[in-house]
């Protein structure tokens, strides 16, 4: 099972891995995988050509509030890898890579029950979540602000474009802008 990590204030790393998942619902415990996006991270540049992206095929029902934002129907995977295959994949591609993303643990959470239903080994990279470093930034900079907790929110007040947003590559983009902006003064 995978393991919560207190990460320090911004990862030391020479590469990083920005994921996001699209899933069938917000339960880790019964949703499916839809996408999965890996974006890496090196040298403070975003490396979207060198990016892992695969759409994933199921049988879950999917909330149908969760398709108004992600805007994945049944149809649109249908020709998408097993979930298994697709996180086997991810992980071969991540190596030993940390990950940096918005709610980690939830995706990570997803990454490892797919895997261990698969027959596989769990999964539990370092991980750092980019809601904890915006946090830290906010309170270093005015201990009396309430930081956003909603990923629109945090991105707006950093000023990061919304790109393809709730679509895993598009959020897996605008998190690693948001850790680069985050991260700037300690690399």
């Amino acid at each position: 099972m995978w393991r919560a990590v207190r990460p320090p204030a911004v990862p030391k790393c020479g590469e990083i891995v920005s994921l996001d998942l699209e899933t069938s619902s917000l339960d880790s415990k019964t949703a499916a995988i839809l996408s999965i996006a890996g974006v890496p991270i090196r040298d403070r540049r975003i490396l979207l050509s060198e990016g892992f992206e695969r759409k994933v095929a199921g049988d879950a029902p999917v909330d149908l509030e969760a398709v108004k934002y992600h805007r994945l129907r049944p149809v649109d995977v249908a020709e998408g890898s097993t979930a298994v295959d697709a996180v086997v994949d991810f992980v071969a591609w991540l190596g030993d890579r940390p990950l940096i993303g918005y709610c980690t643990g939830f995706d990570c959470a997803m990454l490892d029950r797919v895997l261990r239903e698969g027959g596989h080994k769990g999964f539990e990279p370092e991980r750092f979540d980019v809601r904890d470093l915006y946090r830290r930034a906010i309170l270093r900079s005015n201990p009396e602000d309430s930081p956003p907790r909603a990923l629109d929110e945090m991105l707006a007040r950093l000023g990061v474009p919304l790109m393809a947003r709730h679509t895993a590559r598009g959020d897996a983009a605008a998190v690693a802008m948001a850790y680069l902006l985050l991260s700037k003064d300690s690399h």
